[in-house]
């Protein structure tokens, strides 16, 4: 863990992430990232969300949430690789 803005988090690819509000930041956009291949990670969430961030010109991923989720039959059926998927989501903020 490291600290930034006020806050405790990590950093990916150049974005500080935390689960944290940041004072002062001013949100660009609620981002989102879901990986359903097999073997897929937190940290490959983050990547995706970093690039994302960083195409908005932000430098933090602040309400950072994340988690594993099971998918049902359908989905499974349809077009998931995986029976669970990895999912990622905050707001991209310019601080």
């Amino acid at each position: 863990m490291i600290e930034r803005y006020g806050a405790c988090g990590t950093e990916q690819d150049g974005i500080f992430f935390t689960e944290s509000q940041i004072a002062g930041a001013k949100v660009l956009e609620h981002i989102h990232a879901e990986i359903s291949r097999q073997n897929a990670n937190l940290t490959m969430v983050k990547e995706r969300l970093a690039r994302q961030a960083t195409d908005l010109g932000a430098n933090a991923v602040m309400n950072f949430r994340y988690g594993q989720r099971a998918h049902g039959l359908l989905e499974l059926i349809s077009f998931k690789w995986d029976t669970e998927s990895w999912r990622g989501e905050g707001d991209a903020v310019r601080l």
